[in-house]
């Protein structure tokens, strides 16, 4: 890290540090090498995040393989890289982000293998929990609201790779993204990785929305309303593929119902029975409600 000093506030907006916060974070680099880590200073809080200290998930190597025996694409996992090629395609995926306009935490440092981030608030995931006790409406329309911002990143020509809750946040009113690891369109077409995102995020709509009969049409045809037509033709494509999937996954449901098979049992169930045709988009809420 002998560029450490040089590089604090080449990344910044207008938030520079101060020459003892600047001390308390390079304590903070060189004293741990915890993966994620949270640091309070007086201007606010800060969060480190490391990539050599990540672990591969066990299921990852399973999932490639299970992509090409079932000849799925749709289940092809990033590539994973050394920590230094896995930091650079985080940070030009944010980039990219910023540069359509959308919200991402603010880089106060990056080195090869860490960067140093303003606190970007409270995420969705943890809104909702408040939202739901003390306003059920407002709840659904944040999911609805994340939708429709999804849609805007697909009509852009990106794609989150790992769309939850937990990973969006507001600025302003406007939902934000960060968490950019996942890059599902290096291993897959794009309007396939886009497929996947929705997918992704319908895992969390289906089984967070307090009403879901209402919420989960409204937020497809949020996200519809930008989507572009390849990624339309591509959420055919791959609801056809789950389809097929659904009768095993509820025989094991009765046996198990685990947290994951009961979302992925919903969301396969909406999509499945959800009209997809560009043209059909104003028809969605209306058929979910019906249905």
């Amino acid at each position: 890290m002998a560029y450490l000093g040089e590089s604090f506030g080449a990344l910044t907006s207008g938030a520079e540090l101060t020459d003892d916060e600047i001390a308390e974070v390079l304590r903070a680099l060189v004293s741990s090498d915890g993966r994620v880590q949270c640091l309070d200073l007086p201007r606010g809080r800060l969060w480190i995040k490391r990539q050599g200290s990540k672990v591969l998930p066990v299921l990852v190597p399973l999932q490639g393989l299970a992509a090409a025996l079932l000849r799925i694409p749709y289940l092809r996992p990033s590539p994973q890289l050394a920590p230094e090629a896995m930091q650079a395609r985080e940070m030009a995926r944010m980039k990219a982000f910023a540069a359509k306009g959308f919200p991402v935490p603010t880089v106060l440092y990056a080195s090869k293998t860490a960067m140093v981030m303003d606190d970007a608030g409270l995420t969705l995931a943890h809104r909702l929990k408040v939202l739901r006790q003390e306003d059920p409406a407002a709840h659904d329309a944040l999911l609805v609201q994340a939708a429709e911002a999804l849609g805007r990143v697909h009509a852009n020509g990106l794609c989150h790779g790992r769309p939850h809750v937990r990973d969006f946040f507001l600025r302003d009113g406007e939902v934000g993204f960060m968490d950019f690891e996942e890059d599902p369109a290096s291993a897959m077409p794009l309007p396939m990785a886009q497929a996947r995102d929705v997918l992704l995020y319908f895992l969390v709509v289906s089984s967070v929305a307090i009403e879901p009969h209402r919420t989960c049409p409204q937020a497809l045809e949020a996200w519809s309303q930008h989507a572009p037509a390849a990624a339309l033709r591509e959420l055919r494509g791959l609801t056809r593929v789950i389809g097929r999937i659904l009768p095993l996954a509820r025989l094991i449901g009765r046996v198990h119902m685990g947290s994951d098979l009961r979302r992925f049992i919903m969301a396969t169930e909406f999509l499945t029975r959800a009209p997809l045709g560009a043209a059909e988009g104003s028809n969605i809420a209306k058929a979910g409600q019906d249905g």
